[in-house]
């Protein structure tokens, strides 16, 4: 057996160039970590000053570029998932169209 090359019995994957593996297997990853992450940042721009003390003694509102970048986490986010979706079931309809049933039969 090669090294790094066990499949569970039943169940195929099918590598696509340019996506790792756990992407594939795992596709709601990147979404999921974008909305968490645009949770996340909303959560700490009520706490900006303390956690970003720097941008206090600049003068720059850190509260605007923490929800700012929530927002673009978050939109990216919703689209992300929006195209895995597609992505999945375009997949499944080529899956299904790929082996016609023959007619007649």
């Amino acid at each position: 057996m090669i090294s790094g090359r066990f499949e569970p019995p039943g169940q195929q994957y099918i590598l696509l160039p340019g996506r790792s593996r756990l992407l594939q297997q795992h596709p709601v990853l990147i979404p999921a970590a974008l909305i968490i992450g645009s949770v996340v940042l909303c959560i700490a721009s009520f706490f900006v000053d303390t956690l970003f003390p720097l941008l206090a003694l600049i003068g720059t509102p850190g509260v605007l570029l923490c929800l700012s970048i929530a927002v673009v986490l978050g939109v990216s986010g919703v689209l992300a998932s929006i195209i895995s979706l597609i992505e999945g079931i375009d997949r499944h309809r080529l899956r299904t169209t790929t082996f016609p049933k023959a007619k007649g039969a």
